[in-house]
Protein backbone atom coordinates (compact mmCIF):
# COMPACT_ATOMS: atom_id res chain seq x y z
CA UNK A 1 0.00 0.00 0.00
CA UNK A 2 1.19 3.42 -0.36
CA UNK A 3 0.22 7.73 0.66
CA UNK A 4 -1.16 9.25 -2.11
CA UNK A 5 0.38 12.93 -2.65
CA UNK A 6 -2.52 14.72 -4.04
CA UNK A 7 -1.14 18.32 -4.14
CA UNK A 8 2.57 18.50 -4.33
CA UNK A 9 3.41 21.56 -2.08
CA UNK A 10 6.15 24.01 -3.36
CA UNK A 11 8.82 21.06 -2.67
CA UNK A 12 8.37 17.75 -1.75
CA UNK A 13 11.12 15.64 -1.61
CA UNK A 14 11.98 11.80 -0.39
CA UNK A 15 14.53 12.55 2.20
CA UNK A 16 17.06 10.86 4.06
CA UNK A 17 18.71 12.45 7.39
CA UNK A 18 22.50 12.65 5.85
CA UNK A 19 23.59 13.08 2.39
CA UNK A 20 23.85 9.75 0.50
CA UNK A 21 26.39 8.65 -2.62
CA UNK A 22 26.11 5.28 -2.90
CA UNK A 23 22.25 5.29 -4.49
CA UNK A 24 21.35 3.27 -7.08
CA UNK A 25 18.45 5.16 -8.14
CA UNK A 26 19.18 7.36 -11.32
CA UNK A 27 18.13 11.05 -11.20
CA UNK A 28 17.70 10.98 -7.45
CA UNK A 29 19.28 13.55 -4.72
CA UNK A 30 19.39 12.24 -1.41
CA UNK A 31 21.84 14.75 -0.57
CA UNK A 32 21.07 14.81 3.38
CA UNK A 33 18.12 16.96 5.39
CA UNK A 34 18.55 20.38 5.20
CA UNK A 35 17.28 20.66 9.12
CA UNK A 36 18.45 17.46 10.26
CA UNK A 37 17.22 16.73 13.78
CA UNK A 38 13.33 17.40 12.51
CA UNK A 39 13.52 13.73 10.58
CA UNK A 40 15.40 12.22 13.54
CA UNK A 41 12.89 13.38 15.99
CA UNK A 42 9.81 12.30 13.96
CA UNK A 43 11.13 9.20 13.58
CA UNK A 44 11.93 8.27 17.45
CA UNK A 45 8.48 9.01 17.67
CA UNK A 46 7.21 6.95 15.55
CA UNK A 47 9.54 4.12 16.84
CA UNK A 48 11.76 3.72 13.44
CA UNK A 49 15.39 4.17 13.31
CA UNK A 50 16.37 7.71 12.97
CA UNK A 51 17.95 7.84 10.13
CA UNK A 52 14.59 6.33 8.46
CA UNK A 53 14.20 8.74 5.14
CA UNK A 54 11.21 10.77 5.26
CA UNK A 55 8.83 13.13 3.50
CA UNK A 56 10.82 16.98 3.63
CA UNK A 57 8.32 19.50 2.75
CA UNK A 58 9.29 23.41 2.21
CA UNK A 59 7.23 26.12 1.70
CA UNK A 60 3.80 25.18 1.29
CA UNK A 61 3.30 21.49 2.20
CA UNK A 62 1.88 18.76 -0.04
CA UNK A 63 -1.77 17.34 0.70
CA UNK A 64 -1.09 13.40 1.64
CA UNK A 65 -4.16 10.50 1.35
CA UNK A 66 -3.06 7.13 3.35
CA UNK A 67 -4.28 4.28 1.47
CA UNK A 68 -3.91 2.01 5.17
CA UNK A 69 -4.01 2.73 8.89
CA UNK A 70 -0.39 3.57 9.93
CA UNK A 71 1.78 5.75 12.64
CA UNK A 72 2.68 9.50 12.16
CA UNK A 73 4.37 12.04 13.42
CA UNK A 74 5.98 15.23 12.11
CA UNK A 75 8.84 17.88 12.99
CA UNK A 76 10.05 21.19 12.12
CA UNK A 77 8.63 24.13 11.30
CA UNK A 78 5.43 25.11 13.44
CA UNK A 79 3.03 24.19 10.82
CA UNK A 80 -0.07 23.11 11.75
CA UNK A 81 -1.79 20.13 10.58
CA UNK A 82 -4.93 18.43 10.03
CA UNK A 83 -6.52 14.89 9.26
CA UNK A 84 -9.94 14.47 7.95
CA UNK A 85 -11.77 17.37 10.31
CA UNK A 86 -9.18 17.37 13.07
CA UNK A 87 -6.48 19.54 13.89
CA UNK A 88 -2.85 17.99 14.52
CA UNK A 89 0.31 19.36 15.86
CA UNK A 90 4.34 18.88 15.70
CA UNK A 91 6.59 16.46 17.85
CA UNK A 92 3.22 13.86 18.28
CA UNK A 93 2.34 10.81 17.55
CA UNK A 94 -1.50 10.02 15.32
CA UNK A 95 -2.61 7.26 13.95
CA UNK A 96 -4.04 7.83 10.71
CA UNK A 97 -7.00 5.44 9.11
CA UNK A 98 -7.21 4.70 5.34
CA UNK A 99 -8.96 7.53 3.53
CA UNK A 100 -7.60 9.95 6.20
CA UNK A 101 -6.28 13.25 4.15
CA UNK A 102 -3.50 15.38 6.03
CA UNK A 103 -2.46 18.83 4.74
CA UNK A 104 -0.98 21.38 6.35
CA UNK A 105 -1.82 25.60 7.17
CA UNK A 106 0.75 28.54 6.93
CA UNK A 107 3.87 27.95 9.40
CA UNK A 108 4.22 30.86 11.91
CA UNK A 109 7.57 30.03 12.18
CA UNK A 110 9.93 27.92 10.51
CA UNK A 111 10.35 26.75 6.51
CA UNK A 112 9.84 23.35 6.72
CA UNK A 113 8.75 19.99 7.98
CA UNK A 114 9.63 16.61 8.66
CA UNK A 115 6.91 13.78 7.90
CA UNK A 116 7.97 9.69 9.94
CA UNK A 117 5.95 7.00 9.01
CA UNK A 118 5.94 4.39 10.94
CA UNK A 119 7.72 1.28 9.50
CA UNK A 120 9.90 3.82 6.54
CA UNK A 121 8.56 4.87 3.50
CA UNK A 122 10.20 4.69 -0.53
CA UNK A 123 9.53 5.80 -4.10
CA UNK A 124 10.49 3.71 -7.08
CA UNK A 125 11.07 6.75 -9.19
CA UNK A 126 12.00 10.63 -8.28
CA UNK A 127 12.52 11.59 -4.91
CA UNK A 128 10.93 14.53 -5.68
CA UNK A 129 7.37 14.45 -5.59
CA UNK A 130 4.91 15.69 -8.00
CA UNK A 131 0.97 16.14 -7.60
CA UNK A 132 -0.64 12.18 -7.91
CA UNK A 133 2.44 10.32 -6.97
CA UNK A 134 2.87 7.45 -4.96
CA UNK A 135 5.00 6.33 -1.99
CA UNK A 136 5.59 3.03 -0.77
CA UNK A 137 5.16 1.99 3.06
CA UNK A 138 7.90 -0.41 3.37
CA UNK A 139 6.48 -1.97 6.38
CA UNK A 140 9.51 -2.78 8.20
CA UNK A 141 7.71 -3.65 11.48
CA UNK A 142 9.63 -3.92 14.45
CA UNK A 143 8.17 -5.21 18.19
CA UNK A 144 8.10 -1.86 18.66
CA UNK A 145 6.01 -0.66 15.56
CA UNK A 146 3.92 -3.76 17.08
CA UNK A 147 3.70 -2.40 20.44
CA UNK A 148 3.14 1.31 19.48
CA UNK A 149 -0.23 -0.05 16.46
CA UNK A 150 -1.59 -2.00 19.57
CA UNK A 151 -1.47 1.22 21.81
CA UNK A 152 -2.75 3.67 19.08
CA UNK A 153 -5.60 1.32 18.08
CA UNK A 154 -8.39 2.97 20.02
CA UNK A 155 -7.40 6.39 19.87
CA UNK A 156 -6.29 9.08 17.45
CA UNK A 157 -3.47 10.68 19.17
CA UNK A 158 -1.15 10.77 22.46
CA UNK A 159 -1.57 13.12 25.10
CA UNK A 160 2.09 13.80 25.35
CA UNK A 161 4.69 15.58 22.61
CA UNK A 162 7.70 17.27 22.62
CA UNK A 163 7.17 20.69 23.62
CA UNK A 164 8.00 23.73 22.03
CA UNK A 165 10.00 24.64 25.67
CA UNK A 166 12.25 21.52 24.58
CA UNK A 167 13.32 23.02 21.53
CA UNK A 168 13.68 26.83 21.96
CA UNK A 169 17.12 27.03 22.18
CA UNK A 170 17.63 24.90 19.20
CA UNK A 171 14.78 26.66 17.04
CA UNK A 172 13.98 30.05 18.69
CA UNK A 173 17.57 31.60 19.06
CA UNK A 174 18.72 34.00 15.87
CA UNK A 175 22.50 33.51 17.12
CA UNK A 176 24.66 31.62 14.76
CA UNK A 177 28.25 30.35 16.28
CA UNK A 178 30.81 30.81 13.08
CA UNK A 179 34.33 29.11 13.63
CA UNK A 180 36.85 31.55 12.51
CA UNK A 181 39.29 30.64 9.69
CA UNK A 182 43.27 31.22 11.43
CA UNK A 183 43.88 33.57 8.01
CA UNK A 184 40.99 35.92 8.10
CA UNK A 185 41.57 39.30 10.35
CA UNK A 186 40.17 39.52 13.68
CA UNK A 187 38.43 42.92 12.49
CA UNK A 188 36.04 41.18 10.00
CA UNK A 189 34.89 38.97 13.00
CA UNK A 190 34.25 42.10 14.70
CA UNK A 191 32.12 43.63 12.00
CA UNK A 192 30.45 40.15 11.18
CA UNK A 193 29.39 40.52 15.38
CA UNK A 194 28.18 44.49 15.03
CA UNK A 195 24.87 43.79 13.43
CA UNK A 196 21.84 41.40 12.89
CA UNK A 197 21.97 40.36 8.96
CA UNK A 198 18.72 39.83 7.19
CA UNK A 199 17.56 36.51 5.23
CA UNK A 200 16.79 37.78 1.78
CA UNK A 201 16.60 34.37 -0.43
CA UNK A 202 17.17 30.58 -0.32
CA UNK A 203 18.28 28.62 -3.63
CA UNK A 204 16.90 25.55 -3.81
CA UNK A 205 17.51 23.48 -0.97
CA UNK A 206 21.51 24.69 -1.41
CA UNK A 207 22.67 28.38 -0.20
CA UNK A 208 20.85 31.43 1.92
CA UNK A 209 21.33 35.30 1.25
CA UNK A 210 21.34 37.35 3.94
CA UNK A 211 21.87 40.83 4.25
CA UNK A 212 23.46 43.55 6.24
CA UNK A 213 26.62 44.78 7.43
CA UNK A 214 28.97 45.24 4.87
CA UNK A 215 32.26 43.33 5.11
CA UNK A 216 35.25 44.63 3.16
CA UNK A 217 37.85 41.31 2.84
CA UNK A 218 39.15 39.48 0.35
CA UNK A 219 41.22 37.02 0.70
CA UNK A 220 44.19 35.81 -1.17
CA UNK A 221 42.61 33.97 -4.95
CA UNK A 222 41.44 30.50 -4.06
CA UNK A 223 39.19 27.77 -5.26
CA UNK A 224 37.57 25.82 -2.71
CA UNK A 225 34.52 23.40 -2.17
CA UNK A 226 31.52 24.68 -1.18
CA UNK A 227 31.01 22.95 2.15
CA UNK A 228 27.91 22.36 4.20
CA UNK A 229 27.76 25.23 6.91
CA UNK A 230 30.01 27.56 4.77
CA UNK A 231 29.98 31.66 5.51
CA UNK A 232 31.21 33.22 1.92
CA UNK A 233 30.89 36.99 0.90
CA UNK A 234 29.19 38.22 -2.23
CA UNK A 235 28.27 41.24 -2.11
CA UNK A 236 26.94 40.47 1.08
CA UNK A 237 26.68 36.81 2.97
CA UNK A 238 26.54 33.71 1.23
CA UNK A 239 25.35 30.14 3.71
CA UNK A 240 25.85 27.00 2.58
CA UNK A 241 22.54 24.98 3.51
CA UNK A 242 24.13 21.78 1.64
CA UNK A 243 27.45 20.86 0.09
CA UNK A 244 27.69 22.97 -3.65
CA UNK A 245 28.14 20.64 -6.36
CA UNK A 246 30.81 22.93 -7.73
CA UNK A 247 34.00 24.79 -5.95
CA UNK A 248 33.42 28.35 -5.72
CA UNK A 249 36.18 31.49 -5.79
CA UNK A 250 34.18 32.99 -3.26
CA UNK A 251 35.91 33.72 0.03
CA UNK A 252 35.44 32.11 2.46
CA UNK A 253 35.35 33.79 6.44
CA UNK A 254 34.01 30.63 8.76
CA UNK A 255 31.86 27.96 8.65
CA UNK A 256 28.57 27.21 11.06
CA UNK A 257 28.98 24.55 13.16
CA UNK A 258 26.60 21.17 13.06
CA UNK A 259 24.68 21.93 16.49
CA UNK A 260 23.81 25.40 14.77
CA UNK A 261 22.53 24.15 11.38
CA UNK A 262 19.05 22.94 12.17
CA UNK A 263 17.72 26.12 12.94
CA UNK A 264 19.54 28.08 9.71
CA UNK A 265 17.41 24.78 7.90
CA UNK A 266 14.29 26.20 8.95
CA UNK A 267 15.25 30.25 8.03
CA UNK A 268 12.92 31.99 5.71
CA UNK A 269 13.19 35.11 3.54
CA UNK A 270 13.08 38.17 6.81
CA UNK A 271 14.29 35.81 9.23
CA UNK A 272 16.97 37.45 11.49
CA UNK A 273 20.79 36.12 11.98
CA UNK A 274 22.99 37.05 15.05
CA UNK A 275 26.31 35.77 14.15
CA UNK A 276 28.55 34.99 17.17
CA UNK A 277 32.45 34.09 16.27
CA UNK A 278 33.92 30.97 18.48
CA UNK A 279 37.08 28.87 17.87
CA UNK A 280 37.10 25.12 16.90
CA UNK A 281 38.00 24.25 20.86
CA UNK A 282 34.65 26.10 21.80
CA UNK A 283 32.72 24.35 18.55
CA UNK A 284 33.78 20.81 19.73
CA UNK A 285 32.74 21.71 23.54
CA UNK A 286 29.17 22.45 22.03
CA UNK A 287 29.14 20.05 19.83
CA UNK A 288 29.29 17.32 22.35
CA UNK A 289 27.03 19.33 24.63
CA UNK A 290 24.62 19.23 21.57
CA UNK A 291 25.05 15.49 21.02
CA UNK A 292 24.37 14.85 24.84
CA UNK A 293 21.09 17.11 24.64
CA UNK A 294 19.94 14.81 21.63
CA UNK A 295 20.35 11.96 23.06
CA UNK A 296 18.37 12.72 26.43
CA UNK A 297 15.52 13.95 23.82
CA UNK A 298 15.74 10.49 22.62
CA UNK A 299 15.63 9.30 25.72
CA UNK A 300 12.41 11.02 27.02
CA UNK A 301 10.68 9.89 24.27
CA UNK A 302 11.86 6.17 25.08
CA UNK A 303 10.46 6.80 28.37
CA UNK A 304 6.77 8.33 27.90
CA UNK A 305 6.55 5.85 24.79
CA UNK A 306 7.26 2.38 27.48
CA UNK A 307 5.26 4.61 30.21
CA UNK A 308 2.58 4.89 27.43
CA UNK A 309 2.68 1.07 26.55
CA UNK A 310 2.40 0.14 30.53
CA UNK A 311 -0.71 2.00 30.39
CA UNK A 312 -2.32 0.28 27.80
CA UNK A 313 -1.26 -3.14 29.60
CA UNK A 314 -2.81 -2.25 33.16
Amino acid sequence: MSLIIQEGGLLTILQTVDKQTNSKQKNNEYNGAVDSLSPMLANKLVGNDVNEPTLEMSGQPAVIQFTEPTIIAYSGGDFNGRVSEEDIQPNRIYHVDRGDVLSFQGSTRGSRLYLAIAGGIAVEKSNVLQSGDEVTMRRNYTALHDEIFHMMSNKRKVSWGIGIYSLVEVYLSDIYHIVKRPDVPAEVYERLEEREYTVTREENRIQLSVEGQEIDFVSAACVSPGVLGGVYLENNLTIALNDFDAETELTHIGTIPSYHMHKLGQKRRGSKIKFKAVDSDAAHAETYGHYLWVNSLFKAIDYKISKELVKEKM
